[in-house]
């Protein structure tokens, strides 16, 4: 028997890989819920649908927009008795008219969402009894690239045969929401650094990703953002880790030696981000914090003397500016300006008096990195006394005066949740009048939390997260590298 079950294993997974039994997810429309006995009932329509649709299973249901694009409808209802409450759902299979109900049930407002888990783990098993249609064909290698133009080509991994121009790590254990670049050593291998809440990462990446360091911060503290530079031009990088304390900033720089990270300052009271793809000519700019949850003052160029650090000459952004949601533009009058992607995620372009140039009439970025502060003020929009400031994805420019901005896209975005299950890179061209679109990768499953590029490689890394964490299970990330050519 024991001699048998390989060669089951391997005929059950021949028969898998083969392609002949295969399914794609149901294409699927959430409506919003229809709520009574609650409170703004009208506003929780769309909270309830929201939650629901971002914990279904993605590989189970395709999210469509409209009804009439659907295979399946869900159609929810919430209704409040005191504290009690019940949630039902019609599973509505447009294709054989089938209709499954499915229930749960809870009390008090804490349960409300964690009931809407379960409710979502019914919907999958109704789902798993539903026939789904079979996989279309995979299009062909050049229909693929007529998405793009030749000029830039970005290829994303492909889990089922290694490319030369892409690699996708092993999932890490763990949720990490920053990403930097280091040296190149002399065997090849590149220096990279991630970071999650309260650790910081020093990988080696040569034909393997080798975990070389780590190092923590207190309990109490936060890790936002990290970035490198060799900001005194000794040929030593160092790494500037955004940490906020309590309501405060406390940040932090280190030295990689290559084995090992030492601290070199503390307790700075700025936010550090990164302009520049190079890593010896990038600027490290910082901002400070005013009560626990507002960006203060200007954004300054950070100055490094030693181990002294000290703000130096401002820059004048535009009045929706922050430390983390801009970069400098080199118009195509040769004079600078601003590329920034405001709070709502619309891209602007501003003339170096700060006045708006030009905006996008879609919405780009989008990240679940954030701190926050007690502050009364958060609670006249919503019930949670905290005031949540959600930072902004990075805006990166190439050698050639190329705009790349990634976009997040998920069900549930609103007030303090938010939750990205899906993103895209897309790169624009400033003309002096209007950012026109040169290519978008397609659409890929994950949340994008941070990415850098690489401009000696012409390659871009994205740092992934695949897997949110559950209630008994933890999250899983994954560091991709795909070439731009």
């Amino acid at each position: 028997m024991r001699r048998m079950l390989p060669i089951l294993t391997t005929l059950v997974l021949l028969f898998i890989s083969s392609g002949v039994v295969t399914a794609t997810p149901l294409k699927t429309h959430v409506e919003p819920f229809n709520v009574t006995g609650a409170p703004d009932s009208e506003n929780l329509k769309q909270t309830f649908q929201g939650i629901l649709t971002s914990r279904l299973n993605p590989d189970m249901v395709k999210l469509v927009e409209k009804p009439d694009q659907a295979e399946l409808l869900i159609i929810g209802s919430y209704a409040q008795f005191g504290k009690m409450f019940s949630l039902d759902v019609l599973l509505k299979n447009r294709e054989n008219g089938s209709l499954t109900k499915v229930f749960e049930q809870g009390e008090g407002q804490e349960d409300v969402i964690p009931a809407l888990g379960r409710l979502a783990r019914k919907i999958d098993a109704e789902l798993v009894k539903m026939p789904v249609p079979a996989t279309p064909p995979t299009p062909s290698p050049a229909s693929a690239q007529m998405a793009v133009k030749d000029q830039y080509i970005i290829k994303t991994e492909t889990p089922a045969k290694a490319s030369p121009d892409s690699w996708s790590s092993a999932p890490l254990d763990g949720i990490f929401s920053s990403i930097a670049t280091g040296r190149t050593n002399s065997s090849g291998e590149r220096e990279l650094f991630i970071a999650g809440t309260q650790t910081i990462r020093a990988y080696l990446k040569g034909s393997e990703l080798r975990l070389v360091a780590e190092t923590s911060i207190p309990p109490s503290g936060k890790i936002l953002a990290i970035d490198t530079a060799d900001l005194d031009k000794d040929g030593s990088l160092e790494l500037y880790a955004t940490i906020i304390d309590r309501e405060s900033l406390s940040s932090r720089v280190y030295k990689f030696d290559g084995t090992a990270f030492v601290m070199i300052a503390e307790k700075l009271p700025w936010f550090f981000r990164g302009i520049g793809n190079d890593v010896v000519s990038r600027k490290i700019y910082a901002q400070k914090l005013k009560d626990g949850s507002e960006y203060y003052g200007e954004v300054k160029e950070l100055l490094k003397s030693n181990t002294i650090y000290t703000a130096g000459t401002p820059i004048k952004l535009p009045r929706s500016g922050n430390i983390f949601n801009f970069n400098r533009l080199a118009g195509a009058t040769g004079k600078d300006g601003f590329v920034v992607l405001d709070q709502y995620g619309y891209l602007a372009i501003y003339a170096p008096d700060g006045s708006e140039i030009w905006k996008s009439s879609e919405k780009y970025g989008g990240s679940e990195s954030f701190f926050s502060s007690k502050s009364h003020a958060g609670s006249r929009s919503t019930s949670d006394l905290d005031r949540w400031t959600f930072l902004q994805q990075r805006i990166m420019l190439l050698k050639d005066g190329t705009i790349i901005v990634p976009r997040n896209e998920g069900s549930l975005n609103f007030g303090n949740i938010r939750s990205f299950d899906k993103h895209a890179l897309f790169a624009f061209e400033w003309n002096g009048t209007a950012l026109n679109e040169k290519w978008h990768t397609r659409q890929s499953p994950g949340y994008l939390a941070d990415y850098a590029l690489d401009p000696t490689s012409g390659e871009v890394l994205l740092l992934k997260v695949v897997k949110k964490p559950g209630l008994f299970t933890g999250g899983k990330s994954v560091i991709s590298i795909n070439k731009i050519n």
